[in-house]
């Protein structure tokens, strides 16, 4: 035991030295969480903000443009009704409007006579400003609409109010908590994953493909300490920063919530969806510890897993590519499963590694403990881990892989 934990300082004490190492166990994670989850919060507000506060240019094809309805929509707060000279769809293209309206020839005579008119709204999906102005539109004519409705009833001596059957307001049943708990956790999980990984990698690769590069493995295999003991101080040395990355990265992220609250959406008194921070949004400490617990055997799986992979290499910029594609298996299936709306996951999802810490984390920050999905899922990444060491101490025990050259 004591040739383990002498192995694991001094593995420790090499990657403390090494800028690299350094970068990815603290600095990345410390900066990172707080920049991604308050700063493109902050950035996202603004841009939407700043489209919401510009006024949308509208682009209107008719023959007569100084219909009444031309002039409602060109009234309204934040909409201009700008001329065009050529195809309107192509002037929507190339942004001269956000988006446009194709009013009939006959719109004022078919009003006139009460007619139902249609009119066709034309946007163009990949300008953010151009859905903007469709919505805006939209409210417009509907307003419009109804003070037209209102127009004919008072002409034909009816009260407006007749038709006003049913009344619709909205009710929000998620607290901000759960609603934070929402958007924090297609974030969060992905994050917590991708440290287990970064967190231990260039550790890992150092102290396997870079000792074989710089002829200092043999030196140690040479020490009275047997070689399932160095497996276990450079196992326990790469697990060691995965660990701190992953506690930093959570740290700093619970300390940037607690000053700042977290970016999310919000219902206005219009019932339509805005932008904002949600202040009152905390993380219990149970969901902490609970994540903390996964984290730690996720990071016992993916450092064994990464220094089996790493011992292949015959140099460190070997071991880099190997490593990468390795990544890319774990996070990919990650990501799609994250962003599928409204996944309901099986039972046996929880026994996926990986994918089984991302929703149960996801479960986790709104508040739901289901605890066969939390028993299923520590005890899927502990029998993983196990494997995952057990394979690692068998790769090291063969000549051929340690001194391949």
């Amino acid at each position: 035991m004591s040739n383990i934990v002498t192995i694991w300082k001094k593995e420790l004490k090499d990657a403390i030295r090494d800028k690299r190492t350094l970068m990815a166990m603290i600095v990345m994670p410390m900066l990172l969480m707080p920049i991604i989850i308050i700063g493109m919060g902050k950035l996202t507000e603004m841009q939407i903000k700043q489209v919401q506060d510009e006024t949308a240019k509208i682009g209107v094809a008719s023959e007569n443009t100084s219909i009444d309805l031309v002039k409602y929509i060109n009234e309204q707060e934040k909409l201009e009704v700008v001329e065009i000279t050529g195809d309107l769809r192509e002037a929507i293209k190339s942004k001269e409007v956000d988006a446009g309206i194709v009013i009939p020839e006959d719109f004022q005579e078919s009003i006139d006579i009460y007619l139902p008119v249609q009119l066709e709204l034309v946007k163009y999906s990949v300008n953010d400003r151009s859905e903007q102005a469709v919505g805006r539109v939209s409210v417009a004519l509907s307003m419009y609409n109804q003070q037209v409705i209102n127009t004919r009833l008072v002409a034909e001596d009816v009260d407006p109010k007749i038709l006003s059957v049913i009344t619709i307001t909205q009710e929000e049943v998620a607290t901000d908590q759960e609603i934070g708990g929402f958007g924090l956790g297609f974030i969060l999980p992905l994050f917590i994953v991708m440290w287990s990984i970064v967190g231990g990698q260039y550790i890992a690769t150092d102290i396997s493909a870079g000792e074989k590069e710089r002829k200092t493995l043999e030196s140690l295999l040479l020490t009275p300490a047997k070689r399932l003991e160095i497996v276990f101080g450079k196992f326990f040395a790469v697990s060691t920063s995965a660990l701190i990355s992953v506690v930093i990265s959570l740290t700093s992220m619970y300390f940037a919530i607690k000053s700042f609250g977290l970016f999310g959406m919000e219902d206005s008194d219009s019932g339509m969806n805005t932008f904002g921070f949600i202040a009152d949004f905390t993380i219990e400490p149970q969901a902490i510890l609970i994540m903390l617990a996964v984290s730690v055997l996720m990071v016992l799986m993916f450092s064994a897993v990464i220094l089996s992979i790493a011992i292949f290499a015959k140099s460190y910029k070997e071991a880099q590519s190997y490593i990468g594609p390795s990544y890319l298996i774990v996070i990919l299936p990650v990501t799609i499963i994250n962003t599928i709306p409204g996944f309901e996951p099986a039972l046996w999802f929880f026994s996926l590694p990986a994918v089984n810490s991302v929703l149960l984390f996801k479960e986790i920050l709104i508040g739901t403990y289901d605890w066969s999905h939390i028993g299923l899922s520590m005890i899927s990444l502990a029998i993983f881990s196990v494997i995952a060491i057990f394979i690692a101490s068998k790769i090291y025990q063969k000549e051929g892989v340690l001194f391949k050259d």
